[in-house]
Parts: C-alpha cells; structure tokens; sequence
C-alpha cells in the first residue's frame, strides 16, 4: 500500500516509518523542520506543515491511507498551539483527504482524551471525552479525536488510537520522556515525586497501528496502554541499566508544586524542558491505575512486552547513538 504519514519525524512517526518500510510499503511522509531521525530511509518526502491544508493535499495525493501523528505536547496548561495544530490540523486533513480519495485515516489522539474521573472503575473506550478540560492539550486531543471520529463514513474509514505514555528506541530528537528517562539515568534529578503512569512500548503501539489497516473499524477508538507503574519503579529499572542510584529525597507532593513555577522560569530562560510543571504533577498524581486494553487485544492482536523490556532497549539505544 501507499501509505501517508503526518509528525513522521517524531519518536512515534519513526518508529512507525520504519516498521511499515519493513512490511513493504510504499511511504510519504509529510516533514516540517526535522529530518535526521528519516534519514536513510527509501521513502518519499513532502515539505510542508500541518496547518496548510496544500500541503496536505500534496501529502495525501496517490496515497491510500494517511497516518495522522503529527500534534503539539505542551506541559502548559493554557497553550493556543494545541488548538491550531491539534484540532485545526484534523480539519485540514480530512478536507485534504476527500479531495484526493484517501480511503482510510488512523488518528492518533491519546489516553488524554479520555476523563478520568473516576478512578475506582475500569478506563476504556466507552469514557466520556474531556472536552472540557481546563489542560488546552488535553482538550484539544478531546476534540480532535471528535471530529475525526464523528467524520468517519464508508468513503473514509477513521479509525483512532489512544495510545498511553509511550517510550521506547528510536527517540532521535529525543521526547519528553526521553529527556526524562536520561536526566534520571544521569543522576540530574534532584528527587522523587509520588505517582506514576502508565507506560507503553513505542513498538507496541505502532504494531498495533499497522494491524489497524485491516483490522481497525471505522468510528472506532483502541486504547493502547502497557501498564501503570510508578516513577520510583521507572528509576529503579533504569538503575538496573547502569544509570544513577535512584535520589534519595522524596519530595512530597505539596512541595514539588511550590517549586513549579520556579522550575518553568528556569527552563524559560534556559530555553530547556522543564523537570515538571503544574501539569505533570497532576498527571503523575492522577493518572488511572486500571487501563483497560481488551478492545485493542481482541481487535488488534496487541500484546504489549514487559516494562523492564522497554527500559533495558530504550537505555541501550541512547546509549549505542552517544545520548548517553
């Protein structure tokens, strides 16, 4: 197949990229700044930006489907770049889309989109959106997943995946996580936060994407989650890989929200990612333990790989391309 691919360049488009290549299929991918993480690749390449819907038609034109990754991940709570390139960005692919008879889009949206309220009942498909959520990137997720989803017809199948906090090799730029997972392999973080997450494999959630080409059903969504485990678990897993002794401060929650703000002033003025913000804390706070991933098991054929896995493969490969 012809396959379109938007945010190729990212941790998950790279991924993603190189598996379908592997499987024999033809793939475009629409590239805005960054292309070392594509380098090498037998693939074509279309400049441009989410935000032009030419740019899309470009992208789409000959293609028989379109993977849409590209997005904006903003730890701010208020950021109006979630709603131009999250949201706006599915519109403009959708129009591009049925102008050149793309027969079928897999979105990815993201476990954000979901409430989580509340937590004493199992997270699957059937939560309601946050539409409302006072996080612009949460919301935005929300609704673009709407209109994707509300957009799907016999003529083009959409088809969402909801990945959860995904981690895993190939991270060339590298990701939030990615930054994360160094500054603890390195010893850079002060102390430990209570909470966790739940953490998925990049390669198991592009297989399952891939499977969703024949498999995935139009309207649907497929919640793609590897387990919750906490950061002291995560810590500890990296120390297993030859990375720092996990801090020995606990910072209890209170006091990590005090020191946000001076955090986020620090990283502003040093042009760098944040340790945490107000966001991160609630998410790390927050995040629901019991995600439940049957849908995408039974449909999809998923089946995620243990924790440590991820963590022993993702070390390696930063280690092997001299992050580390």
């Amino acid at each position: 197949m012809k396959i379109a691919v938007t945010g190729a360049s990212g941790h998950v488009g790279t991924n993603l990229c190189r598996m379908l290549l592997d499987q024999g299929h033809q793939v475009k991918a629409l590239v805005h700044q960054e292309t070392r993480s594509l380098s090498g690749l037998q693939m074509d390449f279309v400049r441009g930006n989410i935000t032009c819907e030419t740019d899309l038609v470009d992208l789409c034109r000959d293609c028989d489907v379109v993977y849409h990754l590209a997005a904006t991940i903003s730890m701010r709570k208020r950021d109006p770049k979630c709603r131009e390139i999250n949201i706006n960005g599915c519109n403009n692919l959708l129009r591009a889309a049925k102008k050149t008879s793309v027969k079928k889009i897999i979105h990815f949206s993201s476990i954000h989109a979901f409430c989580p309220e509340p937590f004493d009942h199992e997270l699957n498909e059937s939560r309601e959106l946050c539409l409302k959520s006072t996080f612009s990137y949460n919301q935005s997720k929300a609704w673009g997943q709407k209109i994707m989803s509300e957009a799907s017809s016999e003529d083009l199948q959409v088809v969402v995946i909801n990945p959860t906090a995904i981690i895993g090799p190939n991270d060339f730029r590298p990701s939030l996580l990615g930054i994360a997972l160094l500054r603890f392999f390195k010893g850079q973080n002060p102390g430990l936060i209570p909470g966790g997450y739940d953490w998925v494999d990049v390669r198991d959630v592009c297989s399952a994407a891939i499977n969703a080409l024949q498999s995935g059903i139009g309207g649907e969504c497929y919640l793609i989650g590897g387990g919750w485990q906490s950061l002291e678990t995560v810590v500890h897993e990296i120390g297993k890989q030859g990375g720092h002794k996990p801090p020995r401060l606990n910072l209890p929650m209170w006091m990590a929200r005090i020191g946000a703000p001076l955090l986020n002033l620090h990283a502003l003025v040093s042009n760098k990612a944040p340790l945490y913000t107000a966001m991160t804390l609630d998410t790390l706070e927050q995040s629901h333990r019991n995600i439940s991933c049957k849908k995408a098991r039974l449909a999809l054929q998923y089946q995620p790989r243990p924790f440590g896995e991820t963590i022993a493969d993702t070390i390696k490969w930063f280690q092997d391309n001299k992050y580390l």
